[in-house]
């Protein structure tokens, strides 16, 4: 499947998404929706909301990390056939910075997406354009059923 090309493709792919699989509650907790796209890339942004921060004000790790997870997983889903579904294997996320400049844009791009594997570049940066994580997720296809079906 071609990643979406324009924000309007890419809102209509993130609302099947989000009534297809049942994934409502993470993505409401994180506030996580569409910024950006252009057929090569996806950006998806995170509030600095009180519910994501941690004590000194700053976005929290698990924040950051949900936000690269979300977005890196909904890419691979679009290099899938359908009714397949990217299960992360592996991840790796490094902390670079934090900041109190919201929202946080998390960048994911394809490294590769073959048969067998899928790997997804995210990288977070806040409001202001500077880094706060890169991270790279490996995902294996596996079949599922919409809702738990």
């Amino acid at each position: 499947m071609p990643l979406p090309a324009s924000l309007e493709e890419f809102l209509t792919a993130w609302d099947a998404f989000r009534a297809g699989i049942g994934f409502e509650e993470i993505t409401d907790t994180l506030g996580i929706e569409p910024h950006a796209c252009d057929g090569a890339t996806l950006a998806m942004r995170i509030p600095l909301a009180p519910r994501l921060r941690q004590a000194g004000g700053m976005f929290s790790a698990t924040a950051l990390f949900g936000a690269a997870d979300v977005t890196g997983t909904f890419l691979a889903m679009q290099a899938l056939e359908p009714g397949l579904f990217p299960l992360a294997v592996q991840s790796s996320l490094n902390f670079i910075d934090n900041s109190r400049s919201g929202p946080a844009v998390a960048t994911a791009r394809l490294v590769r997406a073959g048969r067998t594997i899928v790997v997804a570049s995210v990288d977070v940066a806040d409001a202001d354009g500077k880094l706060l994580a890169t991270s790279s997720f490996t995902y294996v296809p596996k079949p599922f059923s919409p809702k738990g079906d």
